[in-house]
């Protein structure tokens, strides 16, 4: 890889220069915005590695001189501080090293991070990326640490070089395998297997083989041993996703490797070592299905040594804008179609969208008016699934309306942004039976033939 190393920390350039030439990359300095005005063409580089703590010049200073003289450049963000990982990453950086930074991490972050050459599946380094893959990686990287996250990210901080189970809670799209991926990357398991478990994908007997491996004749079509994702993932992290929905015969199996590290394929008697770091993610409260005999009391405690709960999108409204402008850069490129930025209508828009599916909605929102839209700027036109039919005539908070008619209004947005009633219901803090006779009172049933199913599923028809 061709590096820039951008700061004013003399020593840390050195080292850092040091060792990655000794990997076979390419590294270059630079301190001040002077230096790199005389640089003759950094669209020759593949990725800046920032000095974020730059006393010289402002980091955000020079970040803006870089993407005047070579936009699209990736800059990596290098900080002691998580608040000001989280600050970079606000400011465009694609993704953050903490200080002391150790070559094989920081060749880790770089490689993901470098830009491919426009119609090739490589980067100038020779690195094999997919162009699409990429700016989703790069993406994903801001989902985890927005600008609301910093109590967030001191916890990953701290909690990322040592070897405790991690619980991560959040509902679905909020980025978890994306903070459980971080806590790998941040650990001194980095440079090991990172595997993902999905334990609602599988039936129970299935699930179990895929977790704890099998031996040969352990059941009809075990024709080979398998080891399994606990062996794959040996001095590394296995991530748990969704691990509510384990079942429960297979939970006091999970308790014993928690515990002793200890674990056997099905169908054999031998007892196996695990030297992994496990972690957990679930959208359930799990203390209520501990409450309804669905989940071990004992499993839930063991896995809740650190949890880290990722809050929905709708509950930090002030990174809406930020992160859709990062998606918009990221995604925009990927597809051949860069814009300037959003309309205030646009932005309007997005603010007022409730995101029920997350970070994971904003981003296909985004990628789809990307894809779609032909101008520099994208407007409100370009975002359909936003926009809220006669939203305009209802009222908005300040107006000079009763409380009941804004009551009204607001129930009808979430009910327009929601899936179905149990959803809206959820994010208004009442039951649906309490939603009901709120919106029959006051008149927010509409004029349309709509029905609830059984499931609260809101029908027109």
């Amino acid at each position: 890889m061709r590096i820039l190393l951008l700061g004013d920390d003399a020593k840390n350039r050195r080292l850092l220069a040091f060792g990655l030439a000794l990997a076979d990359d390419e590294p270059a300095t630079a301190v001040t915005a002077s230096d790199l005005m005389r640089i003759p063409d950094l669209r020759l580089f593949d990725v800046v590695l920032m000095d974020w703590e730059s006393r010289t010049e402002p980091a955000v200073h020079l970040l803006d001189v870089l993407r005047r003289l070579a936009p699209g450049l990736p800059v990596v963000a290098c900080t002691t501080n998580p608040e000001r990982a989280v600050n970079a990453l606000a400011a465009g950086a694609v993704d953050v090293l903490i200080k002391p930074v150790d070559i094989g991490a920081a060749r880790t972050v770089l490689s993901r991070n470098v830009r491919a050459l426009p119609g090739s599946g490589t980067t100038p380094g020779g690195n094999t990326v997919g162009g699409t893959e990429s700016a989703v990686i790069a993406a994903d990287s801001f989902d985890s640490l927005s600008s609301t996250h910093g109590a967030l990210m001191n916890v990953v901080a701290r909690v990322a070089p040592t070897a405790a189970s991690v619980l991560v809670l959040g509902e679905n799209g909020t980025g978890k395998s994306r903070l459980a991926r971080l806590l790998h990357d941040r650990s001194p398991r980095r440079d090991r297997p990172f595997f993902t478990v999905n334990c609602p994908c599988l039936q129970p007997q299935l699930l179990e083989s895929e977790l704890f491996g099998h031996v040969r004749g352990a059941f009809t079509g075990a024709v080979s041993d398998v080891p399994g994702k606990i062996a794959a993932a040996e001095g590394g992290t296995l991530f748990l996703d969704e691990i509510g929905e384990l079942p429960l015969s297979l939970q006091p199996k999970l308790l014993r490797l928690l515990q002793e590290r200890l674990y056997e394929r099905v169908g054999d008697s031998k007892s196996r070592e695990a030297n992994i770091r496990v972690v957990a993610a679930t959208n359930r409260d799990l203390k209520a299905e501990v409450a309804m005999g669905r989940f071990r009391e004992d499993l839930y405690y063991r896995l809740n040594v650190i949890s880290l709960v990722v809050p929905a999108l709708r509950h930090r409204p002030e990174d809406i804008i930020p992160m859709a402008e990062h998606f918009l850069k990221l995604l925009g490129r990927t597809h051949g179609r860069e814009h300037r930025g959003f309309t205030r209508a646009a932005r309007e828009a997005l603010l007022r969208h409730l995101w029920p599916g997350n970070l994971r909605e904003l981003r296909n929102t985004i990628e789809r008016a990307a894809i779609l839209c032909d101008r520099d700027w994208i407007d409100a036109a370009d975002l359909p699934e936003l926009v809220v039919p006669a939203a305009d005539a209802l009222p908005q908070v300040g107006d000079f309306v009763t409380l009941e008619a804004l009551e009204q209004a607001h129930i009808q947005r979430v009910i327009a942004r929601t899936e179905s009633l149990g959803q809206a219901a959820r994010v208004l803090g009442i039951d649906k039976a309490t939603l009901y006779r709120r919106r029959k009172r006051t008149g927010a049933l509409g004029s349309t033939d709509e029905k609830v199913d059984d499931e609260g599923t809101l029908r027109v028809g």
